[in-house]
């Protein structure tokens, strides 16, 4: 993050999230406009109010052949032709990237009002589109060492972390189960349906250690919210808590045991913020894989290298225990429609530290991280965002 403190503070209101899922008759534009319809309805914002919008997808151009001006073609035919529009692609971090981008823009006084939207459509009529689609979050070029790509590398973690730590595939089915839990409570996810541990070592070996069902699958989905300038929120009545840290590191391809491109988000976040990982009330983590829910954890400080197994164990990370982590049933349950995700962790926070969650609300909730990391270059993600909301 800059060294330079943002002059104002910056809002979050009028989420909106339409539950995730497969979604095969739905079209992006059928994804995104009743979340738009909902947020401008709940915030009570009108078109002039908006500065402007920025729109987090990744796959758009690959699987819908809207390679450039998606978030344009959205808006002009809901009849929001005049927007000034910034679309945002980085692979699992667009969404978060979009709200990084819509915050920077209020805190350091560009606009009073952006709003910010997430939308992605998975499902393709040829499965192997959407591998391919996938994919292309790596490192393609020609030169590039041929290596194994996402589940490979989740699989290579997380033996690893067996190794070292002492983990077991029992540890990784037992974050699985949790999750399916936690999204029994979401209205919203992909996935409600309980689960055991002993189902998920018996479900099919993806690639060992890891079983389909600790395995996020294809989804569909679209989250929109509005962040706003005190000011603004003032003029006109509105309230939510505050993002205050939002930031995005680069991944590097050279990285062998120093901080991941996570750790070194999550510490200029902290830093920046002025709190520490013992202020965090709960987390929404990126878990594509259950065992990478185990690694973020650790990544943003909730506990050492190696520590999160005990935290599991004692579900600690469980509603209910002292840091429940991906209350909203994470990308495992809730479902990973790319570049809705990460707009939808900062709605799920903000709805916690407002006391509007409902069935899965995390008592006395006062600040919330959310980690997102999107794509790969050599051994480490290109890129993480982290973002600290507070009451």
């Amino acid at each position: 993050m800059t060294d330079m403190v943002a002059p104002y503070s910056v809002l979050v209101c009028g989420g909106q999230i339409g539950r995730f899922g497969r979604w095969n008759n739905l079209s992006l534009l059928d994804l995104v406009k009743p979340v738009l319809t909902g947020s401008l309805a709940s915030a009570g914002i009108k078109l002039a109010d908006i500065g402007a919008a920025f729109v987090g997808n990744s796959f758009g151009g690959m699987l819908q052949n809207q390679e450039t001006i998606l978030g344009q073609v959205l808006f002009s035919t809901l009849g929001f032709a005049s927007l000034r529009v910034h679309n945002v692609k980085n692979a699992c971090s667009s969404g978060s990237d979009a709200v990084h981008l819509g915050w920077s823009s209020v805190a350091y006084g560009q606009y009073d009002c952006v709003l910010v939207v997430g939308v992605e459509k998975m499902t393709h009529p040829d499965h192997r589109g959407t591998m391919a689609a996938l994919a292309s979050a790596s490192d393609r070029q020609p030169t590039s060492p041929n290596r194994s790509v996402f589940m490979d590398l989740n699989s290579e973690r997380a033996l690893r972390y067996m190794r070292v730590y002492g983990a077991t595939p029992r540890h990784y089915a037992m974050c699985a189960v949790k999750n399916r839990a936690h999204a029994l409570l979401n209205e919203k996810a992909a996935i409600r349906s309980a689960i055991t541990v002993e189902d998920v070592l018996a479900d099919r070996v993806v690639l060992n250690p890891l079983t389909r069902a600790m395995c996020g699958g294809i989804a569909d989905g679209a989250a929109s919210l509005f962040l706003v300038s005190e000011k603004f929120a003032r003029r006109h009545s509105l309230s939510g808590p505050r993002i205050i840290a939002s930031s995005v590191e680069g991944g590097c391809s050279d990285r062998q045991d120093g901080p991941s491109v996570t750790a070194r988000s999550a510490k200029a976040a902290y830093e920046y913020a002025g709190v520490g990982p013992v202020d965090i009330s709960l987390a929404e983590v990126h878990d594509p894989t259950s065992p990478q829910e185990l690694f973020d954890i650790e990544d943003i400080g909730l506990c050492a290298p190696g520590g999160s197994i005990a935290l599991l164990e004692r579900q600690a990370t469980s509603l209910g225990g002292a840091i429940p982590v991906n209350v909203s049933g994470g990308l495992t349950a809730r479902g990973h429609p790319v570049g809705a995700t990460g707009v939808a962790q900062i709605i799920e926070i903000a709805e916690q530290l407002e006391g509007r969650a409902g069935k899965r609300q995390v008592d006395g909730a006062r600040i919330g991280i959310a980690q997102m990391a999107g794509g790969l270059v050599g051994a480490d993600s290109a890129v993480a965002t982290v973002h600290i909301l507070s009451v």
